[in-house]
């Protein structure tokens, strides 16, 4: 939270005579009126001359350029970012960036940035601070209003440290993990703190410091992105409040409470897949009500709304412009996200398809190898080929006689059901026994073939559309390992293609057959 901006005019009503910013030459005493914009033209800085109605060029250096708030459009944008996608994605948050150096440049009298967000990834956070630090021309509000999400939390917070002030809602907050409302398990709880909590925002915690001037804050700013820092309020003998970690304290200072214990992990719990406990998190961790975050300094007033804001800064006549320009980035980027899901869903059957294929594929090269299988057939019957389908999809092909034309009979002697045309030819035939696979090798690399192809083809759609869209993906899945996949689906595919045709050939013994005795 810093203050960069100074207005020295006091705020008059539309029907006063406005000057706008004030811009006078350096050399000749020349005056005008306009507003500033941070856009540049051939080296010069164009600004907005309020007698030509028109932009102009001029050299900043040659210009002593005072910001003066009565002049400028009698309008305040308000920007909300109150959506749970805003801070995952970079195309979200390349448009919220965009969206406020358009309205800056557009030279209103104030910007209200409206925020009720999770948190996110903190590079995104950090573009969109940086273009409001940017914003040197022109007056920046944070209204944490609470809403959803209750508050500003993680990543979000620095989008609101960055502002020129911060107002709060009575109801809202500002700490390190967002609330979770309704049931949830452990695994929906990590998968929480993954997406806008991540331990990465630790890397973020010296840019977080250095958007306050006061000293004192510093740790509590730290404590926003880092889980494991732990803050306590200390008073000395002197009556002086500080924050500092607990193990820093000194024997002069009594703790006068805790804000944050910290959460270290244990390395058990490291090691563990499931990640942290929500026990281990919720309630150890960072969370300022409003009034404890004015009273602290990291907010500067309550603020029930924008016109409340509006009031407060001296322009409650101007006209809020609501910008809805996030509202359809958002929707678009939750469309693609939705598809990325349902791609990966489709990504995981496959894989075990093919899985599957492979576990058949290999106990038939192994029956192949070893002769597991024997079946007895008719010599004086033709070797056919038959195909048995075991929905869904597995198709297994094996050799054998048809006796589905042939009349079965049972003998009244040995009460067996066998062929009567078998029976009737049994002296002249003779039994083969033959070594055959369950399956046919073609038709199972044929199918794998086939799956490998639908695979190769959604990791390709997948990927596609998680680089049209940054932050599409699961944090815990980078792009780099759905191309890796996709290359070693590729790799087996050009295997499979180049494997000659496999012809079985069964190996046979023949064993003469006597004749049933005649009694």
């Amino acid at each position: 939270m810093k203050i960069r901006v100074v207005f020295a005019a006091l705020v008059v009503s539309l029907g006063a005579v406005a000057s706008a910013d004030t811009f006078r030459h350096r050399e000749t005493g020349e005056v005008f009126y306009g507003f500033r914009t941070n856009r540049r033209a051939g080296g010069k800085l164009q600004v907005y001359h309020s007698e030509e109605k028109k932009m102009i060029t001029i050299e900043e250096n040659q210009y002593d350029i005072t910001l003066d708030s009565n002049g400028r459009r009698n309008t305040i944008v308000h920007i909300p970012i109150r959506q749970a996608e805003a801070l995952i994605s970079k195309v979200v948050s390349d448009r919220i960036a965009q969206t406020i150096t358009d309205a800056a440049n557009s030279g209103t009298q104030l910007i209200v940035i409206d925020i009720d967000s999770p948190g996110g990834r903190g590079e995104y956070a950090r573009t969109i601070a940086s273009t409001i630090e940017q914003t040197t021309h022109c007056p920046v509000a944070a209204f944490i209003s609470g809403g959803e999400f209750s508050g500003v939390y993680s990543a979000a917070a620095l989008i609101a440290l960055a502002c020129d002030e911060i107002y709060i809602a009575p109801s809202a907050s500002i700490g390190t993990v967002g609330p979770m409302t309704g049931a949830f398990t452990n695994e929906q709880f990590v998968s929480y703190l993954n997406l806008y909590s991540s331990d990465t925002l630790v890397a973020y915690a010296g840019y977080a410091m250095s958007l306050v001037d006061q000293e004192s804050l510093r740790l509590i700013v730290r404590a926003l992105v880092d889980k494991s820092v732990s803050v306590v309020e200390v008073e000395d003998i002197n009556n002086k409040i500080s924050f500092i970690e607990r193990q820093n304290r000194q024997p002069t200072q009594t703790i006068v409470r805790t804000l944050a214990e910290g959460v270290s992990v244990t390395p058990s719990r490291e090691s563990s897949a499931e990640g942290p406990l929500p026990a281990e998190i919720i309630g150890r961790v960072l969370m300022l009500s409003s009034a404890e975050a004015v009273r602290i300094g990291l907010a500067d007033h309550t603020a029930s709304s924008v016109e409340d804001i509006a009031r407060a800064r001296g322009v409650s006549d101007a006209r809020v412009i609501q910008s809805s320009d996030i509202n359809d980035t958002v929707r678009r980027f939750a469309a693609a996200r939705r598809t990325i899901g349902q791609g990966l869903a489709t990504i995981e059957r496959l894989e075990d398809y093919a899985a599957t294929l492979e576990n058949q594929i290999a106990r038939v090269e192994d029956q192949l190898r070893t002769g597991t299988v024997t079946r007895e057939v008719s010599r004086m019957e033709p070797l056919t080929r038959r195909r048995r389908v075991d929905f869904p999809r597995r198709v297994d092909e094996f050799y054998g006689i048809d006796f589905g034309d042939t009349a079965i009979t049972r003998n009244s002697r040995t009460r067996s059901t066998q062929s009567a045309r078998a029976r009737r030819q049994a002296s002249e035939s003779e039994r083969v026994i033959t070594d055959q696979p369950i399956a046919s090798l073609d038709v199972l690399r044929s199918e794998q073939a086939v799956v490998l192809r639908n695979l190769i083809a959604e990791y390709r759609r997948v990927i596609t559309l998680a680089r049209r869209w940054p932050g599409g993906l699961p944090p815990e899945l980078p792009a780099q390992t759905l191309e890796n996949n996709m290359n070693s689906a590729s790799a087996l595919l050009d295997q499979i293609m180049r494997l000659p045709i496999q012809t079985y050939q069964p190996p046979t013994q023949r064993i003469p057959v006597q004749p049933p005795s005649r009694r």
